[in-house]
C-alpha cells in the first residue's frame, strides 16, 4: 500500500473517533426505567458513516444509568440483504437498511436515490430524508415489514474519477464508459455515457485494464478502493446522487419502550447527526480531495448552477420515469417527488 493511501485511509478511519465521545450525564440527567437490551445488525466495520449507530448504545446507556444497552453486530446477525426480513421476524431490534438492497419491498424509498437532486450538503440531505420518512406512504412502507424509520445514514453524494481527457460540459461524457449504478447510471446514459454495474471491488482492475474510463463513488470509496491511483482527474460539486440507507427499528420493540426512553432517542438524533455529518464531511470534503490533488489529479469543479444544467438534461427524465413507476404501483409518485424537492429547497441552508 502506498504511503499516500495509508495516510489517507488512516485519516478517514480516525474520523470515527474524533470528537465522538458521548457527553457524560449528570445525576440529574439520568433517566430511570426498565432494563432493556437491543441488538443492532450492521455490516462492514465501524467507519465515518456508522456514527449514528456506533454511538447509540453508549449514549442510551449513559443517559439511563446503564438500564438501556445496545450492541452493534457487524456481519454476525444477518447478511445485508436480509436485514429487512430479520427486523420483520424480530430477530434483532434494530438494523441498517439500504432501500436499493430490497427490490420490490421499499420502492417508495428509492426516490431518495434519484440522480442530481438539488441537494448539496449532508446537513440538507439528512433533513430531506427525515421529511420524506414522515410521509404516510413512507411510514406505511416500513410498517409492512414491522419496521420503523429512525435515522438516515446520510451517505455522501457521489463524485467521479476518470482517466484521459476530462469531460467538458454536457457533451463531454459521450462514449465514456462509467461505473454508475441504478438511477445514477440512467442519468449518465442520457448524457451519452455508457454505464456499467461493475461491483466495487472489481472497479480498480477494470479501469487498469481499460474496460472503464471513469467511476462514480463517494470520495471515501474512491480512497478505499484506490481508484484515484489510476485517475487523471476528479470532480467536485458534481454530486450525481446519494444511496438511501439508514437506521431502522423493529416497530414492536420501539412501541414497548417507556416514553422516557423514546424521548431520549429523540434527543439523540440531532446530536448523532452532527457527529456523522462532521465525520463524513471531513472524509469527503477534505481527506479525499486533498489526497487526489497530492496524487496529481486535475480537479474539475461544478457549481450548483452547473449541476442544475445536468439535472435538466440527465435527471428530470429519470425523475419522470420514477414518478410513473410509483403511480403504477399505487403510490402518488408526483407527490413524493414534490416532497423531496420542496424539502431540499426548505433546508438548503440548514446546519446541525
Amino acid at each position: 500500500m502506498s504511503t499516500l493511501l495509508r495516510r489517507a485511509l488512516s485519516g478517514v478511519c480516525a474520523l470515527a473517533a474524533v470528537g465522538a465521545a458521548v457527553p457524560s450525564a449528570s445525576a440529574a440527567d439520568v433517566v430511570d426505567g426498565p432494563q432493556v437490551h437491543w441488538n443492532y445488525s450492521a455490516w462492514g466495520k465501524s467507519r465515518a458513516s456508522s456514527q449514528i449507530y456506533d454511538l447509540f448504545g453508549e449514549y442510551m446507556s449513559e443517559r439511563t444509568g446503564g438500564k438501556f444497552t445496545a450492541q452493534v453486530h457487524y456481519g454476525t446477525l444477518s447478511k445485508p440483504r436480509d436485514n429487512l426480513d430479520g427486523i420483520k421476524l424480530g430477530a434483532f431490534q434494530a438494523a441498517t437498511y439500504c432501500a436499493s438492497y430490497y427490490p420490490g419491498k421499499m420502492e417508495a424509498q428509492t426516490g431518495l436515490d434519484l440522480p442530481f437532486l438539488p441537494i448539496n450538503t449532508l446537513d440538507q440531505l439528512a433533513k430531506v430524508n427525515d421529511d420524506f420518512e414522515e410521509h404516510p406512504t413512507s411510514q406505511a412502507e416500513f410498517a409492512k415489514w414491522g419496521a420503523k424509520y429512525y435515522m438516515s445514514s446520510v451517505l455522501p453524494l457521489y463524485e467521479v474519477i476518470g482517466k484521459g481527457e476530462p469531460p467538458d460540459g454536457l457533451e463531454g461524457w459521450k462514449g465514456k464508459r462509467i461505473r454508475a449504478l441504478g438511477p445514477q447510471g440512467q442519468a449518465m446514459e442520457l448524457l451519452g455515457a455508457v454505464p456499467t454495474t461493475v461491483p466495487a471491488p472489481e472497479v480498480y482492475i477494470s479501469m487498469d485494464r481499460g474496460l472503464l474510463d471513469m467511476a462514480a463513488f463517494a470520495n471515501y470509496s474512491l480512497l478505499a478502493y484506490r481508484i484515484y491511483e489510476l485517475g487523471d482527474w476528479f470532480t467536485s460539486g458534481f454530486q450525481i446522487g446519494s444511496i438511501h440507507c439508514g437506521f431502522m427499528m423493529n416497530e414492536q420493540a420501539y412501541n414497548d419502550l417507556p416514553d422516557q426512553y423514546k424521548q431520549l432517542m429523540e434527543e439523540y438524533r440531532p446530536w448523532a447527526y452532527k457527529k456523522q455529518v462532521t465525520a463524513l464531511t471531513e472524509a469527503e470534503v477534505k481527506t479525499g480531495p486533498e489526497t487526489f490533488r497530492e496524487a496529481g489529479l486535475q480537479e474539475i469543479k461544478f457549481t450548483p448552477e452547473d449541476k442544475a444544467k445536468f439535472a435538466e438534461k440527465a435527471a428530470k427524465p429519470v425523475w419522470r420515469a420514477w414518478v410513473e413507476k410509483m403511480n403504477d404501483q399505487g403510490y402518488n409518485g408526483q407527490e413524493l417527488l414534490d416532497l423531496i424537492l420542496s424539502s431540499a429547497e426548505k433546508h438548503k441552508n440548514f446546519k446541525f
